[in-house]
């Protein structure tokens, strides 16, 4: 008898890369006249299929010879003509095919629409229009794209810590096709469990642990977050929240959070990504249902993105008497940040939540990525100066942390981390992470695009000590007093060490001595 041969599904998936399946369906698209700008709207929306049905969480699959993976029973409710039409009618029917789900019903108004079940949207004018991918196929060019998913895109082994990573390699590659996404700047871990660290002495007491992103994306900062908090705290019962605009993102935050192993659910705890526009309607603005405040906040606020459309709304807020931001005013004038670049009103609403009255006696600590343009653009007389200089003013601004280049998949922007605590501080430690006394970082262990650096555990806990310790570094750290404090220029506070220049009197006169005979010679010979 012959020897099977067949290669298991899982060791397949191995041996395949990501990009056989992101072609092989891009190549379909191409065909049949698709734009290339739309490709990453269908592969993510199928992917995002098959991720529920790879971790059982969805009664049907991809396997139309197989009547879908469906009973017969259910199959002969959906049964039509050919696979196109048999399909369409499973999807129209999504929300009543799930299996095994926790957190795929929330409340409706945490929702792009009224409606609890998540899988909805799946299918869904807001988010993913899996109907209309279906419709636009043929039936023989559906059953290539199933088949494509099938059996090159099987995520039933794939590490559920890196889903985030698969999302990120998703949409790098579909960049060149649907242009740049200005902004979005993916957060390795190791910057996630630097700004972990630092608040775990703040934090590892607490009976519940409440984390809160109001720029989610993909979930990956706050499932990170809680995954590193579980392991290095003897916090048991960690709830995460968080806000993301984009749908077809907050979709996938949802997908992710549901086949990760956080168990929050069982516990009865709340995890929840609302969707939605924080600046203008935040769904976490009086913090936990107005019942209690967050205990960790962390974020990486969209860089430079333009907020004008936002602007009536932000500033109507400002003047109410329960505004969603810090606020700061010039006398009467209240002072916002360009309309070109919102990363400050973040900043704002952070601070906000964490001043809550409802954080009374309960201290509330914050991480914050920004570009590093942020803490030193403009004169004092700038807005950016004069937001700062409330919130330099507050004391509560710990420590302000220079990174490197280089620590993002999509970009190389220099940036820094900005630590906020509620207890207050008299002095902000500014450290710079490149130095040529001891620098601060390392290569990353396995680089990606442009992303080249990280920190190691060595790294993170020397950046720590900086922050505790009251001593300067001279050209690692130093510590800014924050009152009247406009801006800091880290480079300049604490530069590279400056070159030792040959400083020997004698040797220098003798060699200026030797250089103007040389010259007296070279003029007597004209």
């Amino acid at each position: 008898m012959a020897k099977n041969n067949k290669i298991p599904q899982n060791k397949l998936f191995q041996e395949k890369k990501l990009s056989d399946f992101y072609w092989a369906y891009a190549d379909i698209l191409r065909g049949i006249g698709i734009p290339n700008a739309t490709y990453d709207q269908r592969i993510m929306a199928f992917m995002a299929v098959k991720l529920l049905i790879d971790n059982n969480k969805l009664k049907f699959n991809f396997e139309y010879k197989n009547n879908f993976g469906l009973t017969d029973k259910i199959y002969k409710k959906y049964k039509a003509k050919n696979t196109k039409e048999t399909f369409k009618n499973i999807i129209a029917d999504i929300e009543n095919l799930g299996q095994n789900l926790n957190y795929f019903k929330q409340e409706a108004k945490y929702n792009p629409d009224d409606n609890e079940n998540i899988l909805s949207y799946l299918n869904h004018p807001k988010v993913f229009i899996l109907g209309t991918y279906i419709e636009e196929l043929e039936n023989n060019y559906l059953e290539m794209v199933l088949d494509i998913y099938t059996y090159k895109a099987n995520f039933k082994d794939y590490p559920k810590e890196q889903y985030k990573d698969l999302y990120e390699k998703t949409i790098s590659r579909m960049k060149k096709l649907s242009g740049d996404l200005t902004g979005q700047h993916f957060t390795q871990k190791s910057i996630i469990h630097l700004m972990c660290q630092q608040a775990i002495k703040q934090i590892k007491n607490n009976k519940t642990l409440a984390i809160y992103d109001p720029t989610s994306g993909t979930g990956s900062m706050l499932m990170e977050s809680a995954f590193y908090f579980k392991q290095h705290t003897a916090v048991d019962k960690i709830e995460i929240y968080g806000q993301e605009n984009h749908a077809q993102t907050w979709l996938l935050s949802k997908i992710f959070l549901e086949i990760s192993s956080l168990d929050g659910k069982q516990q009865g705890l709340k995890n929840i990504i609302a969707f939605g526009n924080t600046l203008t309607e935040p769904a976490f603005s009086d913090g936990i249902n107005g019942n209690d405040s967050f205990d960790f906040i962390i974020a990486n606020p969209p860089f430079g993105v333009d907020w004008k459309h936002d602007y009536d709304t932000v500033i109507s807020n400002m003047k109410s008497d329960k505004p969603n931001f810090l606020v700061v005013k010039d006398g009467k004038k209240i002072v916002t940040p360009r309309k070109s670049d919102g990363q400050f009103l973040f900043m704002q609403h952070i601070i906000n939540l964490m001043l809550n009255e409802k954080n009374r006696g309960k201290r509330a600590v914050a991480a914050v990525i920004s570009s590093s343009t942020l803490i030193s653009t403009g004169s004092n007389k700038s807005s950016e100066a004069k937001i700062r200089n409330e919130i330099f003013g507050r004391k509560l601004v710990k420590a302000v942390i220079e990174q490197p280049n280089a620590m993002f998949t999509n970009t190389d922007i220099s940036s820094n981390i900005w630590f906020l605590d509620t207890e207050k501080t008299e002095n902000i430690k500014v450290i710079k992470t490149t130095n040529k006394e001891k620098d601060l970082y390392s290569k990353h262990t396995a680089p990606l695009d442009k992303m080249k650096n990280a920190y190691s555990d060595t790294n993170i806990e020397d950046i720590l000590k900086l922050i505790s310790n009251k001593t300067e570094k001279k050209y690692i750290s130093k510590n800014i007093k924050p009152e009247n404090c406009f801006a800091i220029n880290i480079s300049q506070e604490v530069g590279s060490k400056p070159i030792v220049l040959n400083t020997n009197i004698d040797q220098i006169q003798k060699e200026i001595r030797e250089a103007v005979e040389e010259l007296s010679k070279m003029t007597a010979l004209w």
